[in-house]
């Protein structure tokens, strides 16, 4: 018979994989260690400062103006803080990039200037310190460049006329922008309105950037205003859904109004093209709980006391059929019927198109900007005068609207 003969186990492997889990764990163990806290005397201690500058590599860009506020963005080449220097008749005045009291640190810079006055011009230049590292304790520091000093005026509800240039579906085309802003710079223009689709899809903040933000500013010279409606194709990409920190609103959100002049206008986010239930999003699109929203907020805006009293109300929007909203499509067109609204202005479609008054339920007409044109309006008290040329000069269609009782 075989008789077992029983062994006590030997503990030298387990004892060397454990000095072996102890050897490996502690690179990690030092990087996790706290650093020592400090005494209330060595706290005005002086802290590093390196001889290291940040680049400006996109110039200030105005986004979202209005009559008392507007927003600056800019990039640089290295992680920094951003903050802004302005005022009327010196630069005497200072915002910051901030969120929740501390300052934002990375290469892209956005800063709300609020506090304005309507229809005054304020100078201003853009400022960013280089942050080497940020540790708990007197992080590192670097130098500071400075852009040039700019203007802007802030938008006036009081003033008696006002005018815009609309171009839209720019498609990633630097080209195209460098074209038709150039046609805008010939004359001066309260601010611009981009209609959407500036990318194919959202890649990145370096696409964004290259093919969009930073060719708009070199051409906007940060003088002339962008006013930015959300388009289709944005919708879509890795990076759609980190869009809204360099392209929205100053409310968070792509749906806004601003007056100016006796312009009032609403600028809503028509969505996607296709219903969220379409293979191609595969399942990761809720817009039509997002659109539903939306026509509350548009229902609202519409029922503002401004909107009864501004000469003239415009509608601004990428897609001329208010996107999709799961065959609620007529409810924003009853609204808008409702509210006397003079005019929309769309893209989407990248051909010219003027949809008359009645042509699809609507009281008001419908301006479909094409992908090379550039829709130039002018309002006054009594009459909205309407432009549309293409990227050469040619006119393509002209119109005037009178003012209407309301």
């Amino acid at each position: 018979m075989f008789h077992a003969r029983s062994r006590k186990p030997s503990r030298r492997p387990r004892f060397g994989f454990a000095l072996i889990g102890l050897l490996l764990a502690l690179p990690a163990l030092a990087a996790t260690k706290q650093a020592p806290p400090f005494h209330d005397d060595e706290a005005d201690a002086p802290y590093k400062v390196w001889n290291s500058t940040p680049a400006i590599t996109m110039p200030p860009l105005l986004l979202d103006v209005s009559g008392t506020s507007v927003v600056v963005e800019w990039m640089t080449d290295s992680d920094s803080d951003g903050c802004v220097r302005y005022g009327e008749r010196g630069l005497d005045h200072t915002a910051v990039a901030e969120h929740d009291g501390l300052l934002d640190v990375g290469t892209f810079h956005r800063v709300v200037i609020d506090g304005l006055e309507p229809g005054h011009s304020y100078q201003y230049q853009v400022a960013s310190r280089r942050v080497v590292v940020v540790k708990p304790y007197w992080p590192e520091r670097g130098n500071t460049v400075q852009g040039e000093t700019l203007r802007f005026t802030t938008l006036d509800p009081a003033r008696d006329s006002a005018r815009f240039a609309v171009i839209t579906d720019t498609h990633e085309k630097v080209s195209r922008i460098h074209t038709l802003l150039g046609e805008i710079r010939k004359t001066p223009e309260d601010f611009v309105v981009h209609l959407g689709d500036t990318v194919n899809w959202a890649a990145g903040e370096q696409q964004l950037k290259d093919v969009f933000l930073a060719p708009t500013a070199e051409d906007l010279g940060g003088i002339t205003p962008l006013l930015y409606v959300h388009g289709n194709h944005e919708y879509r990409g890795p990076f759609a859904r980190q869009l809204g920190p360099y392209l929205h609103a100053q409310n968070g959100r792509y749906d806004y109004a601003r007056d100016d002049g006796p312009l009032h206008l609403i600028a809503v986010d028509t969505g996607e093209d296709k219903p969220d239930d379409t293979n191609v999003y595969a399942g990761l699109n809720d817009l039509r709980d997002y659109r539903r929203e939306g026509l509350v907020r548009f229902g609202a805006a519409l029922s503002d006391a401004r909107t009864r009293s501004a000469p003239f109300t415009v509608v601004l929007g990428h897609q001329p059929d208010w996107g999709w909203t799961g065959g609620d499509n007529a409810k924003w067109t009853q609204l808008a019927n409702q509210a006397h609204v003079d005019l929309f202005i769309a893209g989407h479609l990248h051909y010219f198109k003027h949809i008359k008054p009645g042509e699809q339920g609507n009281d008001f007409p419908i301006l479909v900007v094409g992908q090379d044109q550039v829709a130039w309006v002018e309002a006054t008290d009594t009459a909205l005068k309407v432009r549309v040329t293409d990227n050469r000069g040619k006119l393509i269609d002209a119109f005037t609207l009178a003012r209407k009782t309301k």
